[in-house]
């Protein structure tokens, strides 16, 4: 199709109009009819418009003139609605300031905008730095009361200035998108037609107004004299209150992004809704594409920058097969170009440019950056017209239609070969069992890009794929790709991470486990007796034919078991006993040849141990599990902010000297002791790993008992598991034989959920019964260990009489239960894993992916990182 045909949008509208002229016809046309709806406060068109105007007579009261900005920090209340309209009305333009988002954030945006006043609540009254004044909306409301409810005469028209919108900028400051009136009243008007929408329509606003999207959810509906329901910040975030509100109340349109559509989906919509679906912000997977279509009366997919209004692109799907972004919205023209800026009308992939009605004027105070992104259009006659870079990837089908591929800052250059991205997730996505894909190329080993998959599948299997799977795919991808473009690595995930605003966040994709790969790039033999020798253990042990000298023990995929077999190994070697600690430190082949070149002697064994000792932020020290060794903490430790220390607690007798604690209270004062010697002033912030977490808990304890501040007291998946040393034994042997009748009564269940998983998990369990027994009734037949694996062992034993012998006692505390979502066994509490009598100050319980063995691992931790430092920040608010 022709790009003239394409570009043939041309509708007539009233350029000259302010956004809220729409708003006041529909209060002129329906005067009585709810405009805004919220919890059960209702407020009437008439109502809106009179506040709305009385607030923009108090702005101009206080100097604001047309031209003006003002921030708008403001809870999703109607009057953050109504505040908008009076800043419109008042002649000034707005920046949303969503208060969830950082503080330096705001205040940057507060200062780079200009702002003369921002307008917030009491609730966050003198919490921003800024040079502007504040207007509380408490005390705006009662100051207009007396006020006439009618509009200033500021003057507005369509060619004013209604917002600036800060979107993420590559600088990694945020830049403002100035968005005119007419722009915004041309996308209403276009969209009142396609999709459509009328007074008799409901809408549910669920987009912060700090994503651009927030214009459709607020403008739209009051622009057409439809009822707005507006979800506070809390219920914008459930999926179950979100498709509760639809169900019951009568929602006939709902804009969301792919994220908040999967989170309704994954609650339990089964049925179908009389609703229009509108999805933005992020591109349509034909997966959730091929759930909506049936659920719901329209579905439509929606593309735009925010430096072209909104959307300028909009397609209603019907087959989740044939996915596109469709066609241009009114007065928008749409083109496929190359880095020359040809037009490739051919179906060639380029960069979409947009041009029409809804271009920004661009960046505030950023002029080289909107000379760079707002070019001279090359396709138009008239003078001085621009056109918008988007830096987005797409191509033309025949019929016109266009196809988005991603971004071209997902261009990627690998050995030698430019790459794009887009063109590879577009390919993977038609594939069978594959619901979603992201590739992005990580330079893991520096100067050796490799491309690495993350990919949803049907049936939720995370990890690594098959070898057959893998052959499938890399097959499949190969009849329509160069060899070049197909990924190195696949990772399978059970959620793509996403930003706040709904879209992928690329760099929150966990590094692959490289323990699957033969690696051969960036290869150092080795070159002294030392690094051959602790080479050669660290193939034997991780399996791998080739590792360089250079190559970090995490970035292989090493974990703690395996670091307890190299080292019981070079023990056996050489005679010299290192702690596991030692890879954080000596992480490569090199370096560890090199310690073992130190005096024994030298070689401490304190209980605590520096994971990641650097950074700003309050410590968080972490208490082994019945492992005994604290590297199985990296990963998690790695994902952590870059400013948040992590500190591990070993055991005691971990190096085969010292002799090992049997008694809770003596090894939590150990760990005490270490703490206090390390920041004898605080906060503290203590976390226990399922048998640390007794230890830990015990540790806060005795530290309150000190006076000391502890912020923050973590299990990572721990159950209260009370001692039954003190029941009577016949109570205790009841007690006992009925827990069992529940366990396996509770088998089948689990069975079902992951049959290959339980029939692990039980057919350990029963081995490691029946070797218990054995010791038992043969100790002159077990073979006796020597080494590592014995004081391991020893410790074990000790460890484990402690925690038979502790008495769990209520503590005026608060507990963050940081819980497996995997259950692998029955437990009589599956909710508060039993804490909820000791922990007086309640129980704050946090779901994390994976088992109890696999939460620290790849990519779980991802996921366990981000919610643990969301606590810890908490926690010293």
């Amino acid at each position: 199709m022709e790009a003239t045909i394409l570009n043939n949008t041309g509708v007539h509208y009233p350029k000259e109009k302010a956004l809220f002229d729409l708003f006041n016809e529909s209060a002129q046309a329906y005067p009585d009819k709810i405009a805004i709806s919220f919890h059960d406060r209702s407020l009437t068109y008439t109502e809106v418009a009179n506040t709305a105007n009385r607030i923009a007579a108090l702005l101009v009261q206080k100097g604001i003139k047309k031209g003006d900005i003002i921030g708008l920090a403001l809870d999703r209340t109607p009057e953050m609605i109504i505040s908008l309209l009076a800043i419109l009305k008042s002649g000034a333009a707005y920046v949303p300031l969503d208060p969830e988002y950082p503080k330096d954030r705001i205040e940057f945006m507060l200062e780079d905008s200009g702002a003369k006043i921002l307008i917030t609540s009491a609730k966050y009254a003198g919490h921003y730095a800024a040079n502007t004044t504040e207007v509380l909306i408490e005390q705006a409301l009662a100051d207009s009361a007396a006020l006439l409810p009618e509009q200033p005469n500021a003057g507005v028209t369509g060619a004013d200035l209604a917002y600036v919108l800060y979107t993420s900028g590559s600088t990694g400051k945020p830049k403002g998108v100035q968005i005119a009136h007419h722009s915004l009243v041309n996308l209403m008007l276009s969209y009142k037609k396609v999709p459509g929408i009328t007074s008799a329509d409901k809408t549910l606003a669920v987009a912060t107004i700090s994503f651009d999207i927030a214009g459709v959810d607020i403008y739209l509906p009051l622009s057409n004299g439809a009822e707005l329901v507006l979800a506070d910040s809390i219920t914008a975030k459930d999926g179950r209150a979100l498709l509760d509100i639809v169900r019951n109340n009568g929602i006939t349109i709902l804009q969301a992004t792919p994220y908040t559509w999967r989170m309704m989906l994954e609650v339990g919509w089964e049925e179908h809704l009389p609703i229009k679906v509108f999805c933005g912000g992020e591109a349509m997977a034909k997966d959730l594409a091929a759930k909506l279509i049936p659920r719901c009366d329209e579905l439509w997919n929606m593309y735009g920058p925010t430096e072209t209004t909104i959307y300028s692109i909009i397609k209603h799907v019907t087959d989740a097969e044939d996915i596109t972004i469709g066609y241009p919205v009114a007065n928008t023209q749409i083109y496929i170009a190359d880095e020359q800026l040809n037009n490739l009308t051919g179906g060639g992939i380029g960069e979409i440019l947009i041009g029409g009605d809804g271009l920004s004027w661009g960046y505030l105070n950023r002029p080289d950056l909107s000379a760079e992104r707002f070019i001279d259009n090359p396709f138009s006659t008239i003078p001085g017209d621009k056109i918008y870079k988007t830096g987005d990837l797409g191509k033309l089908k025949p019929d016109g239609e266009v196809v988005y591929l991603g971004r071209i800052d997902h261009q990627v250059k690998v050995r030698g070969y430019r790459i794009e991205l887009g063109e590879i997730e577009f390919n993977l996505g038609k594939l069978d069992s594959i619901k979603e894909a992201v590739v992005i190329a990580r330079e893991d080993t520096p100067g050796y890009p490799r491309l690495v998959a993350y990919l949803l599948l049907d049936n939720g299997q995370t990890g690594h794929p098959a070898s057959e799977q893998l052959d499938a795919w890399q097959n499949a991808l190969l009849a329509v790709l160069p060899e070049y473009m197909v990924p190195d690595d696949f990772v399978l995930l059970d959620v793509i991470p996403s930003t706040p605003n709904g879209k992928i966040d690329r760099k929150a994709l966990p590094k692959p486990d490289y323990s699957y790969i033969v690696r051969s790039e960036a290869f150092v033999a080795p070159r002294t007796s030392n690094e051959k020798l602790v080479a050669d253990i660290w193939q034997e042990m991780m399996g791998l034919d080739k590792i360089s000298m250079v190559d970090n023990f995490f970035q292989l995929g090493g974990r703690s078991l395996v670091a307890v077999k190299i080292m019981a190994k070079l023990e056996e070697k050489t005679g010299k006993r290192l702690p596991l600690a030692t890879l954080f430190e000596y992480s490569t082949i090199e370096k560890l040849a090199a310690r073992l070149e130190i005096n024994s002697e030298l070689i401490t064994w304190d209980s605590l141990v520096p994971i990641k000792p650097m950074g700003s932020k309050m410590p968080l020290y972490i208490v082994h599990g019945a492992g005994l060794n604290v590297l199985l903490f990296n990963a998690l430790a790695m994902n952590l902010d870059e400013e948040q220390p992590v500190y591990g607690l070993q055991a005691k007798g971990i190096n085969g000297i010292d002799e090992p604690l049997d008694v809770m209270e003596e090894i939590a004062a150990n760990y005490v002791e270490e703490i206090i010697n390390h920041d004898p002033v605080g906060p503290y912030a203590v976390a226990g790993y399922s048998l640390g977490g007794m230890i830990a808990y015990e540790m806060a304890k005795q530290m309150l008992a000190m006076g000391k501040d502890i912020r923050m007291l973590a299990m990572f998946d721990t159950y209260a598991d009370q001692t039954k040393i003190h029941t009577p034994p016949l109570k205790r042997a009841i007690t006992d034989a009925w827990f069992l009748v529940k366990q396996l009564a509770y088998t089948p269940i689990l069975f079902i959920e992951d049959p290959k998983r339980t029939i692990e998990y039980k057919s350990r369990e029963i081995g490691r019964r029946i070797t218990k027994i054995y010791k038992k009734a043969f100790p002159n037949k077990v073979k006796k260990k020597e080494g590592f694996a014995a004081y391991t062992d020893d410790i074990h034993e000790k460890s484990e009489m402690a925690q038979r012998n502790y008495l769990l006692t209520p503590v005026d505390i608060k507990i963050e239960l940081f819980r497996a979502k995997k259950k692998t066994f029955y437990m009589d509490d599956s909710k508060n894993l039993g804490w909820i009598p000791y922990a007086l100050k309640g129980v704050n319980v946090h779901d994390i992916p994976g088992e109890h063995n696999t939460i620290f691992a790849p990519p779980n931790d991802k996921q366990f990182a981000k919610v643990l430092q969301e606590c810890l920040d908490k926690a010293v608010k």
